[in-house]
């Protein structure tokens, strides 16, 4: 229980070392997404077409869960300032296909946790892809090694084979409150490990569901990005953690 315990402290060493290296999401998405895929759902669009040169996202950030002594709860932000030269990405049908013609993305710095530790990761580069998925994806590898011992390219494989499995029920139309009004959006839904041979080994993250929801109503495109790990009986929640859109500063 100690090392489950100790989650969001290894969270917070995985941050540090990352802060010490320059990022870049490889591809800066994935390529070849598969029709009817979760990649499809979360990579398939342009998420920073319409945003300003100049640009802050703000997201809640929770983790909780009865095996935490305690909820953490603090932000996330990511300061997003267009590359000189960029004429702003393009946001017709095409969006997801790649950047606007002459368009050369962002620098993104990433600040987690300004409230309560003030990790600063990057600089980050991104040209279509919210780079919050990418610290998402990062931590969570992190997180999932440190609870059970296992690698993390382990786990970052088995998501990614996944991600790009084709599965049209984890995609679903849904509505978000957006500044007091609905806007629509879609979610997308996996539990990569539900059919992993090596089950028994992952423990408590056997049944870890994985959820996203996204809008181009939302800038940045990436409204909630979340997971959960059930109790055994599933009437529970051992663990969830939460990126919550709450707003753009310019």
């Amino acid at each position: 229980m100690t090392a489950w315990r100790s989650l969001l402290t290894g969270f917070v060493v995985a941050a540090a070392l990352l802060a010490a290296l320059p990022l870049r999401a490889a591809g800066d998405g994935l390529d070849g997404l598969v029709a009817g895929s979760p990649a499809a759902g979360i990579y398939g669009s342009n998420h920073l077409a319409g945003l300003p040169d100049k640009a802050v996202l703000v997201f809640d950030y929770t983790f909780e869960g009865t095996l935490l002594d305690k909820p953490f709860s603090d932000n996330v932000l990511l300061d997003f300032t267009r590359r000189s030269g960029g004429a702003g990405a393009s946001a017709g049908p095409n969006a997801g296909e790649g950047a606007g013609e002459g368009d050369r993305g962002f620098d993104v710095a990433a600040t987690l946790f300004p409230q309560t530790r003030k990790l600063e990761i990057g600089p980050l580069s991104a040209a279509r892809v919210n780079p919050i998925l990418l610290i998402f994806f990062q931590r969570d590898a992190t997180q999932m090694s440190n609870g059970t011992g296992g690698n993390q390219n382990y786990f970052r494989n088995t998501i990614r084979r996944v991600l790009q499995t084709p599965d049209p029920d984890s995609l679903q139309a849904t509505t978000i409150q957006l500044d007091g009004r609905d806007v629509a959006a879609s979610a997308v839904d996996f539990r990569p490990f539900a059919k992993d041979p090596n089950r028994a080994r992952l423990r408590e993250f056997a049944d870890k569901n994985y959820h996203f929801v996204l809008s181009d109503d939302v800038p940045g495109g990436i409204y909630e990005v979340s997971t959960e790990t059930p109790t055994a009986d599933g009437n529970g929640t051992l663990l969830r953690e939460t990126y919550r859109f709450r707003e753009m500063r310019q």
